[in-house]
């Protein structure tokens, strides 16, 4: 018997991972895809496999399970992605490793993953519900895997993707045999029924501890995803996104902060126990209660009796009196590696396959540091060249650039024999979004904003969705410098230059026709004029275009100037949203207190 080369892969992900309400759902089910990789990459070494991606050996220490956010080391454990290569030598058999694989797999998720959250969830599930959990269960994962004669390995790797590929174009669709009937769906999943009883017939210590909401509904996978972790080790995205706040008001209200956190402990608040992450170290109760808005909700959600506005009153305003209220916006990260298919058929070997997994594996490791420990963000997932994260947003645009220089050391590491300028880059999209968006809502705007940034490559894009003004997104690849444009821009919206005067020319390229409907070469000498006198009006003395970044260039055409003046009224309005977020608005907010 010769030698093989296998490739597995495990799904569902994307549109697994983005079935969120709430943060634990988004990172568990992330957590959920790693550890059925991590337990595929046991089995294949344990049936006399070597892997190469990920390039984990035997006895290491990254193969044993991790069902939380940390090892017992306080070590987070290292993500695995859900596309597994490994080299099957002479003498195994490819067809029934692959059978032992798929089957420890099935195991470790049916019996480690599902098994205990539904003994710990008894008290929320309907009556008689067994076969549809063990349905709904059992139809979950996703497995296909093909392996082939180990000859030339570049060819044979080539092959068994192409063959992968294929079959991912087929899809199962079998009827559910065990269906309830009559029941609502799930609310993260509509394509499976609740496995959960009514409303008022859950046990209230565990919709509490589980955050279920009365209208809300869950199968059998979306219950794991939500009780499959201890509720404290997530850390709640309104932490997140308001963490550059709390630590100014740590500076400023310290001592009306610990009185708020007194009173949250009084009255029972959920709590925030990952003190290894700067943000959630910041404040140790749910930070929705910053919000005036969410006191009614947040309060009586925990079974608040009292009035909950003059409890916010009371506890949360004084602080209010030193600081300006938070800016309620948080930042979704996307980033992927450009190229990585070119790259790894250039490196044609095993080995050099190790050294470039080994290498990614080390970039995942330092996203994570950039990500929470610089830069008080969370990170959901670092993998391979992969990376989700949520930042608050005075730290999203320079987290962004670090992951982007980081990379880029880790692609020189990983491809020595290649040019600079033909090794992967880094896309990287910002999706910017209101904190009361649906999980899956910011999730699809930081997705969106990394595909605009995917179809320029090596590339930023921000992509702004305002509850009022619509949405925004402004691109520019990373050789243009487009941290420093964003930065400059706020400069200049903190100087001379007022927003009033940029949504006026927005509202001029609304008056002005579009190109191709009758407009010519002197459409471009008005756009021009037009951009010129609005500027020239700034109280305190004209200013010129150029002097706000803004090239006209009329000789360029009609279409060509209109594009440049929509990208740069695009960039102020972006960069506005991120002076809205900066620490200087609460400065002048604590100067006008005092």
């Amino acid at each position: 018997m010769t030698a093989h080369l296998l490739l597995a892969t495990l799904g569902p992900v994307q549109e697994f991972i983005a079935q969120a309400r709430r943060t634990r759902d988004l990172w568990y089910g992330s957590h959920l895809l790693s550890e059925l990789g991590r337990a595929a990459a046991r089995e294949l070494i344990g049936g006399g496999a070597e892997l190469i991606f990920p390039a984990l050996q035997r006895g290491d220490a990254e193969l044993r399970p991790c069902l939380g956010p940390l090892r017992s080391n306080d070590t987070p454990p290292l993500n695995v992605a859900n596309k597994l290569l490994a080299e099957v030598p002479d003498g195994v058999d490819p067809q029934q490793l692959v059978r032992a694989v798929r089957d420890g797999v099935m195991k470790y998720w049916r019996d480690e993953l599902a098994a205990p959250v539904k003994a710990r969830c008894a008290a929320l599930l309907a009556p008689g519900i067994d076969e549809v959990w063990t349905e709904q269960v059992d139809t979950f994962l996703e497995f296909a895997a093909s392996w082939l004669p180990l000859g030339d390995y570049a060819e044979t790797r080539r092959r068994l993707e192409q063959a992968i590929a294929g079959r991912k174009l087929l899809r199962d669709f079998r009827p559910w045999t065990c269906i309830r009937g009559n029941v609502p769906k799930s609310s993260l999943d509509g394509g499976r029924e609740t496995v959960l009883r009514p409303p008022r017939e859950r046990a209230r210590n565990l919709v509490r501890k589980y955050r279920i909401a009365d209208g809300e509904q869950l199968d059998a996978v979306g219950l794991v995803k939500r009780a499959g972790g201890e509720p404290e080790q997530f850390l709640p995205l309104v932490n997140v996104a308001l963490a550059s706040w709390l630590q100014r008001a740590n500076q400023v209200a310290s001592s009306e902060l610990d009185r708020l956190q007194a009173a949250c402990h009084r009255a029972d608040l959920p709590r925030v126990a990952r003190k290894d992450l700067p943000c959630g170290a910041l404040f140790r109760f749910e930070a929705s209660v910053l919000l005036p808005s969410r006191w009614r909700s947040v309060l009586e959600e925990q079974g608040f009796e009292g009035n909950a506005e003059e409890w916010g009153r009371q506890h949360v305003q004084p602080i209010f009196n030193r600081i300006a209220e938070p800016y309620p916006y948080v930042a979704c990260l996307v980033a992927d590696g450009d190229h990585m298919g070119r790259a790894i058929d250039r490196l044609g070997s095993a080995a050099a396959h190790r050294v470039f997994s080994r290498a990614l594996a080390r970039f995942a490791s330092e996203a994570r540091r950039v990500v929470e420990q610089a830069h008080f963000g969370s990170l959901v997932y670092a993998g391979g060249d992969d990376v989700l994260a949520f930042l608050p947003l005075p730290q999203a645009l320079s987290c962004a650039d670090d992951l982007r220089t980081r990379f880029a050391e880790a692609m020189a590491a990983a491809c020595p024999s290649m040019a600079e300028a033909e090794r992967p880059t880094l896309s990287i999209g910002l999706g910017i979004g209101h904190l009361m968006e649906s999980m899956g809502d910011l999730l699809a705007l930081g997705r969106q904003a990394e595909r605009e940034a995917k179809r320029r490559r090596n590339a930023l894009a921000v992509l702004v969705d305002k509850r009022s003004g619509g949405m925004r997104s402004w691109c520019a690849s990373w050789h243009q410098d487009p941290v420093g444009a964003l930065r400059s821009a706020n400069q200049w919206l903190q100087g001379r230059l007022p927003s009033r005067k940029v949504y006026e020319i927005a509202r001029t390229l609304q008056r002005l026709p579009e190109p191709g409907q009758g407009a010519d070469a002197g459409w471009a000498r008005v756009l021009a004029l037009e951009v010129r006198r609005s500027l020239a009006r700034v109280e305190g003395g004209a200013l010129t275009p150029e002097s706000v970044g803004l090239v006209l260039d009329e000789t360029a055409g009609y279409a060509a100037l209109r594009r440049r003046v929509r990208e740069w009224v695009d960039l102020m309005l972006i960069a506005r949203t991120f002076a809205q977020a900066e620490p200087h608005k609460w400065r002048r907010a604590e100067e006008a207190a005092a």
